[in-house]
């Protein structure tokens, strides 16, 4: 029987994604199931546990390692992908490492500028680097170079007959495990449904009375967020580090450096204002990225006709 292996992704985010499409690529060419973590924001413990029971349900980790270090687990204090790739190590997990060649890294700085290196946490990258190609792993120096990687190791995964994976249902068929998986789908399907009313409502009520229900409900900080995100490149880059946190829109800095835990909770809540209102929406599994929506133009412009200021 064919095996599908599910195969883990990690790696940062906003300066890897054509290196992790060019992945995906190659892990669907050679017949297996990628599974990033794109639709999470990982900004909590409870959100650690669950990247991790996603690791333990996947057959093969993949770490691909770039030229920054990601976004920092404040308890532990070391970034995301590197507690990533700790964990898959301690559980035994069958792995594989991809690390940016020095030439590589060099190009994608000069085509994207500071945003492709890490700045702040130079020496942890230095050092988890150290640690990854002490380890079996192979370097890549272009994205036709990292496919190439993932294809070949993962055909010498196929041939591990240690690793589960997924089969055909015609193949094999346990009756108690496709009820319950029914009963589970029924469920999610079931809340699906109910938040998509909610979300139904919600438009026809802002589009119904000219977006004004959305204004009036949103608080004052969540709006400033908004208008100005919108009349930027709406975009909202959300990033909390060791010590402090940044929530930019545009050329501005919302979090004040001298108040940073008390600026963080506040910027922090107007955010998620506009995420549960689906006035931006998250780009990347990691949280630092947000996307103004189109209902959120709308409301934005609003707001401005509502108060005849433009904060760009």
């Amino acid at each position: 029987m064919k095996k599908k292996l599910q195969v883990f992704m990690s790696s940062t985010y906003t300066d890897m994604l054509a290196e992790r499409q060019a992945a995906v690529e190659a892990i669907l060419r050679a017949g297996h199931i990628p599974a990033g973590m794109e639709l999470f924001a990982a900004d909590d413990e409870s959100q650690l546990e669950t990247i991790r029971r996603w690791i333990d349900d996947s057959d093969v980790f993949i770490l691909i390692l770039g030229g920054r270090y990601g976004s920092i687990e404040l308890k532990s204090g070391k970034s995301y992908i590197e507690l990533e790739y700790e964990y898959a190590l301690k559980n035994k997990k069958p792995l594989f490492a991809a690390v940016i060649s020095e030439p590589y890294l060099e190009a994608k700085v000069k085509a994207a500028g500071p945003s492709a290196i890490e700045t702040v946490h130079g020496v942890q990258l230095k050092t988890f680097r150290e640690t990854v190609t002490k380890k079996i792993c192979r370097f890549f120096g272009d994205v036709n170079e990292l496919k190439l990687i993932v294809f070949e190791s993962l055909s010498n995964f196929e041939r591990n007959e240690g690793l589960a994976g997924w089969i055909r249902g015609s193949d094999v068929l346990d009756p108690k495990a496709t009820l319950e998986e029914v009963s589970r789908l029924q469920a999610e399907n079931a809340s699906l449904r109910g938040q998509l009313k909610d979300l139904e409502a919600f438009i026809s009520s802002a589009s119904n009375a000219g977006q004004q229900g959305a204004v009036t409900s949103l608080s004052d900080d969540a709006k400033d967020l908004l208008v100005t995100a919108k009349n930027a490149d709406g975009h909202i880059l959300y990033a909390r580090y060791f010590g402090g946190s940044d929530l930019q829109a545009g050329n501005r800095n919302f979090i004040d450096p001298a108040d940073s835990p008390r600026e963080d909770a506040r910027w922090k809540a107007a955010l998620d204002e506009l995420l549960e209102r689906r006035l931006v929406e998250a780009l990347g599994y990691k949280g630092e990225t947000f996307q103004v929506t189109k209902l959120g133009y709308d409301v934005g412009d609003q707001i401005e006709k509502s108060t005849g200021k433009n904060t760009a």
